[in-house]
């Protein structure tokens, strides 16, 4: 015989042992999702993350083993955030575009309650090559799945507005790249804020940066060269160029480990010089992310001093973030992730920070003469001038390269038309132009 029992919702019984467990969890990731974002993997401390919810660190030890296995957790329930908002927009009825908007609407809907503490917050998908092969691989495969689902959905807006000649992959990475930053201006804004926020994002998505008027032709890299020889007997420039390999190899590791992930040793391997050669110009790892910072914020100043050269308003914007992202695209000259100077003594994050917030205003400014001039649309020139740093600072958006999906695409594979299409959503929007 069979017995039918059925299966009422059990709400929120505080007799419930299974719904307490699942929101201890829940806060407990959260939590660490915050830290993470702000530290990094490996830089987060266990003590900091229960700290933060009045507990202690053997406490946590009952739900998580180890670090490694709460960060799991986080990065799974963080893809699965991403997922829920793939899934509405895939359920939207609408165009291929509208889904696209769908998506970010979702998405935003979702931080906002994560903000009001309704939701576990999600981590930024960063540093997963700190965790092991094994963690590594569930995590992407889920993340892979999303990836994939964005990347149709990019494909069916391309082919549904005519743009048969855009590759779906760059447009997709520049999506997952300003769900990031969406991510980031939620864990710094009130609700309030971050509304005003993704609104902004939201009708940039739809019309892009510019006034309404045709497509402006694609563009080429502005790099002058100089047709030098290398000077192979010159000591001075065969150091110069030591410590550009040293600084462009430092920049890669800390982007993909944190900075406590990097080993300087590991740094130097990779490079094929021994310890003792590299400490000759890097005396520890604090001194190496401080020249790593110099170097990449020295590489987005003189690219914007050049864009200036010969062009001012929105000219110069498309000039100076289609410069840093083929740079970064190509491999040319990576660009290190600017939340990592939060490592750096007060003194020296100070000083990076104060010339990152030059660029941030130079950005601002230059973007309210172009709406002076009538060349692009009026914006809150604070949230134009974030969303335009964290897109030129490619290198440090979601990581897309550790999800090995899309055919393991890359960036680098043609980056020329990769960057022109990279751009192209933020600049002109998913409506159709004429």
């Amino acid at each position: 015989m069979t017995v039918l029992r059925p299966d009422f919702p059990d709400h929120s019984s505080p007799f419930s042992r299974s719904q307490e467990r699942d929101r201890k969890t829940a806060a407990i990731r959260s939590a660490a999702s915050r830290r993470f974002n702000a530290h990094g993997v490996l830089g987060a401390r266990l003590e900091d993350i229960t700290a933060d919810l009045g507990l202690t660190k053997t406490s946590i030890s009952y739900y998580y083993a180890s670090k490694e296995e709460l960060a799991e957790a986080v990065f799974l329930s963080s893809v699965d955030f991403l997922l829920e908002a793939v899934k509405h927009a895939e359920a939207a009825n609408d165009a291929p575009g509208l889904k696209v908007l769908a998506l970010f609407q979702a998405y935003a809907e979702q931080l906002s309650d994560a903000i009001a503490e309704q939701r576990p917050f999600p981590a930024r998908l960063q540093e997963l090559e700190t965790l092991s092969e094994e963690v590594q691989a569930r995590i992407t495969t889920r993340l892979g799945e999303a990836v994939n689902r964005v990347n149709a959905m990019t494909g069916d807006w391309l082919s549904q507005s005519g743009q048969t000649s855009r590759r779906a992959e760059p447009v997709t990475y520049c999506l997952f790249g300003l769900l990031d930053w969406l991510t980031v201006r939620a864990g710094e804004e009130t609700g309030a804020q971050f509304t005003n926020s993704a609104d902004a994002l939201h009708d940039i998505l739809l019309q892009g940066l510019t006034a309404p008027g045709p497509v402006s032709t694609e563009i080429a890299p502005h790099f002058v060269s100089t047709g030098e020889l290398p000077q192979i007997f010159d000591r001075k420039a065969r150091n110069r160029m030591k410590r550009e390999a040293f600084l462009k190899a430092g920049i890669r590791f800390f982007n993909l480990y944190g900075v406590e992930g990097v080993s300087l040793a590991e740094v130097a391997g990779s490079l094929g010089v021994t310890r003792g050669a590299f400490y000759y110009h890097i005396p520890d790892k604090e001194s190496f992310l401080d020249q790593c910072l110099e170097h990449s914020l020295h590489t987005v100043e003189t690219t914007l001093d050049a864009a200036a050269e010969n062009a001012e308003g929105l000219a110069f914007i498309r000039r100076a973030a289609f410069d840093l992202i083929y740079m970064q695209a190509s491999g040319m000259s990576p660009i290190i992730r600017l939340e990592l100077m939060a490592a750096l003594p007060t003194a020296r994050r100070n000083r990076h920070q104060a010339r990152l917030r030059n660029i941030i205003r130079r950005l601002g400014d230059t973007y309210d003469a172009a709406v002076s001039a009538g060349e692009a649309r009026p914006h809150d020139a604070s949230v134009v001038e974030s969303l335009l740093t964290g897109v030129m600072f490619i290198n440090s958006g979601f990581t897309l390269a550790a999800s090995s999906t899309m055919n393991d695409w890359r960036m680098s594979q043609s980056p020329l038309s990769a960057t022109n299409d990279f751009l192209h959503v933020l600049l002109y929007g998913l409506a159709a132009r004429p």
